[in-house]
Parts: C-alpha cells; sequence; structure tokens
C-alpha cells in the first residue's frame, strides 16, 4: 500500500513499465469510446428508449429481454467491469491526487457498476421509470473511466517525477 500516497508513482515509472500502462490504458479508452457509443446506438441515452430496450415496444417491434438474457447480460458485465475498473483504479489510485478525491472516484466508479448490472433488471421487471438511470449512470461512468484512463495517462508521461505532492 505506501505506493498509494500522495505523490505521483506513476512519473517514477520504467520506460516499459510506463509503455505496458499506456497501451493498456489506451485500450481501455477505446472501450470505453465504444461503449459510450453502444450506449447512445441503442437508446439515444433516454429514458424511454432505456424502457423500450430492455421492456419491449410494440411500435418498434423490439420484444422484452428475457431473464436468461439478462441473466447472462449480468453475468458477464459484473465480472468484466469489475476487473476492468480494478484495473484502471489501481492505475488511478497511484496519481497524485488526494486520498478523499480518490475514495470518491473509486467507490463511485463501483457504485456505477452495481447500478449498471441492476438498471436493467430494475427497468424490465420493476418500473420503466428506472429508465432515468440509463443516462445519468452512463454520464456518470464514463466520467470515472476517463478520468481513471485520463489521469493515469497524464501523469506518466507530463508530470516530472518530483512534482504531484498534495496535501491532504
Amino acid at each position: 500500500m505506501k505506493y498509494f500516497t500522495n505523490r505521483s508513482q506513476l512519473a517514477r515509472m520504467d520506460l516499459n513499465t510506463k509503455l505496458i500502462m499506456t497501451y493498456f490504458l489506451v485500450f481501455m479508452l477505446l472501450a470505453t469510446a465504444l461503449s459510450i457509443l453502444m450506449a447512445v446506438q441503442r437508446t439515444a441515452l433516454q429514458p424511454q428508449a432505456a424502457a423500450e430496450y430492455y421492456r419491449g415496444s410494440d411500435e418498434g417491434m423490439v420484444f422484452p429481454k428475457d431473464p436468461a438474457e439478462l441473466m447472462e447480460t449480468t453475468h458477464f458485465h459484473i465480472y468484466m467491469m469489475a476487473f476492468v475498473f480494478m484495473t484502471t483504479g489501481h492505475l488511478f489510485l497511484l496519481s497524485a491526487w488526494n486520498q478523499v478525491s480518490k475514495t470518491i472516484v473509486i467507490s463511485g466508479g463501483f457504485l456505477y457498476i452495481l447500478l449498471d448490472v441492476a438498471k436493467p433488471w430494475l427497468i424490465r421487471y420493476v418500473s420503466a421509470g428506472f429508465g432515468v438511470l440509463a443516462p445519468i449512470n452512463a454520464t456518470l461512468m464514463a466520467v470515472t473511466m476517463l478520468i481513471c484512463i485520463i489521469v493515469p495517462l497524464y501523469e506518466l508521461w507530463f508530470l516530472r517525477a518530483d512534482q504531484g505532492r498534495t496535501l491532504d
């Protein structure tokens, strides 16, 4: 845990460590961009469109999502989103951001994952009104992922090793 201080550990990494972290973060940036694009394509980030996507629509000839499909998607997302966020979050924790900010970003990220996997079930089986979670959670998740990607990329390549000391 000595690495998770308020002094950037990222700026101190050797070249090959910086490279592997950079490659990973660039792929995560692309994955985040695709995730945002898919959300916009499926629902236009509109609560009603999200409700129709999960509950179905006679007008749009969209079938409601069945429990098996929701379970398969939930299973995949719980594993992958938690793993990806744990990895990007660890890199973010090596940044020079203060402890309070780190705690907010990391806790928020896992809360948004929980909301993301609960959202389809809530919309499909509780109320179409939960469609409002689609644009809100997509935005919060995207911002959190971008923070966990952009901050480490910046500190890896643009922050000097003697910079980044902040006060708690």
